[in-house]
């Protein structure tokens, strides 16, 4: 008797195998997109972060300024720092939460891109299973060798 595999174990092993290899390639790419939006959307940021991250009756507000780094030859460079703070209404700034906002958005983005990585690798499942059910369907079925006396 030939022994059949599990298709529910190959399956989640063929699910989990294309998993890895495209959040792989999909978090690296929304790490990416997040750090780059992190320059030039501060409209859309705001409004999502500047809830959770700042006190109540507080607005949120990405602000940049001109700033120095220590570069990796020791020299002093140029450079321009972008933090997010909280004012209160009468425009006294309450708390400044430096560059973290851009930390929870990256992880955000980076979470987020799970979603289509596992969606994908559904497909992927769907696809490997049915050509493997093909491939398996093709060979002749040997029926049993009954002697009958």
């Amino acid at each position: 008797m030939e022994r059949k595999p599990n298709r529910l174990l190959s399956g989640c092993l063929i699910w989990i195998i294309a998993f890895l290899l495209i959040s792989g390639c999909l978090v690296p790419a929304s790490l990416f997109v997040a750090g780059m939006s992190t320059f030039f959307s501060e409209e859309f940021i705001v409004p999502i972060l500047g809830p959770y991250m700042c006190p109540e009756n507080t607005n949120a507000e990405i602000i940049s300024f001109e700033s120095t780094m220590i570069g990796q030859d020791g020299f002093v460079r140029p450079s321009t720092t972008l933090e997010m703070i909280c004012k209160s209404p009468d425009g006294i700034t309450v708390q400044n939460l430096g560059g973290s906002y851009a930390f929870i958005w990256s992880g955000i983005v980076a979470v987020i891109s799970l979603i289509p990585s596992s969606i994908i690798a559904l497909f992927v499942t769907i696809i490997f299973l049915r050509i493997f059910k093909k491939r398996n369907n093709d060979k002749p079925q040997m029926l049993p060798y009954v002697k009958i006396q």
